[in-house]
């Protein structure tokens, strides 16, 4: 693989994302287009690359804040006997470069005039409720990436949920949080739209696929979670979302004066013993790890940034 080669490879898995030698699930091979190599040709070249060859590769990868991942037919359902599949993801001990933004998300979800912020909470919310049919309502963990292949929802789901959400929204009233109030403002077919504008970028993004497209009669598309969104949630559940664990975790978050007082007793108990007082550091962190006047549209911005 000489460095035209390898260029025409990086090219190809930064639009796919994937690549198979015999796709399952009943794909067909992506053919070759303009500028771009066909699939066949692309798994071949990484098949037939020398160990320097795949060495230059990863180097090159690891300088855009990527990693090209290799799984065999036995390592999840759905990669057929014999196949290979290579998959393009995020290294998250790298920085990503300026180049991955997200202006695309921004510009997807985009009906009228609304800032920034605005679409972050849109992204953010379709985003949190795609999650909701895709683990929560199976029962299913992050790290239950074999799983992927049950994780399926109708386009029509996804747009009553989001409903169900914006009522209960509305239901609070006087009580809605600024940063949410601009979901309230849906005209029409928007919350359709936006619904569609978002499906169209995770499917761009290699994060679902269809198994049935709407037919006559037929109520919605069906979509499903890629082996490739799967391994993502995983990442991002791992290396991005780790901190939430404890606020999920059901218990009561401690009061200041509960915590001056454990740290007393914790401080008089060591006192007894070794003559030193304790820094009571875990109960400062427990305090201020979360920021009360935190913007929630920081948070949709940050999730926008990430499935970019």
């Amino acid at each position: 693989m000489n460095m035209t080669e390898m260029g025409e490879v990086v090219a190809y898995l930064l639009r796919y994302r994937t690549a198979e030698r015999q796709p399952g699930n009943g794909r067909k091979r992506r053919a070759a287009r303009e500028g771009q190599l066909a699939e066949r040709d692309v798994c071949a070249l990484i098949d037939d690359a020398l160990d320097t060859e795949r060495e230059a590769l990863r180097d090159f990868l690891a300088g855009q804040g990527l990693r090209l991942k290799v799984f065999e037919s036995g390592d999840y359902p759905g990669i057929a006997p014999g196949s290979r599949l290579y998959a393009l993801l995020p290294d998250p001990e790298l920085e990503q470069p300026p180049l991955y933004t997200r202006e695309p998300v921004f510009d997807a979800l985009r009906l009228r005039q609304e800032s920034r912020a605005e679409l972050a909470q849109w992204y953010l919310q379709l985003w949190l409720l795609m999650q909701t049919l895709l683990y929560t309502r199976l029962n299913r963990a992050l790290s239950d990436v074999s799983r992927y292949q049950e994780a399926t929802f109708a386009t029509s789901e996804l747009i009553g949920l989001l409903r169900e959400q914006l009522e209960t929204l509305r239901a609070q009233g006087e009580g809605v949080p600024e940063t949410s109030r601009a979901l309230l403002e849906e005209r029409g077919e928007d919350i359709a739209r936006r619904v569609k504008a978002f499906i169209d970028l995770q499917v761009r993004a290699g994060q679902l696929e269809t198994v049935r497209e709407a037919r006559d009669g037929a109520e919605s598309e069906i979509w499903q979670q890629t082996l490739l969104g799967a391994l993502e949630a995983e990442q991002v559940g791992v290396h991005h979302l780790s901190h939430l664990v404890d606020l999920l975790s059901g218990e009561p978050r401690p009061s200041a004066q509960e915590v001056d007082d454990e740290s007393v007793s914790v401080a008089e108990e060591d006192r007894d013993t070794s003559g030193i007082v304790p820094e009571a550091d875990e109960a400062q962190d427990d305090l201020l790890g979360m920021d009360e006047d935190s913007d929630a549209a920081s948070v949709g911005e940050r999730a926008a940034e990430e499935r970019a």
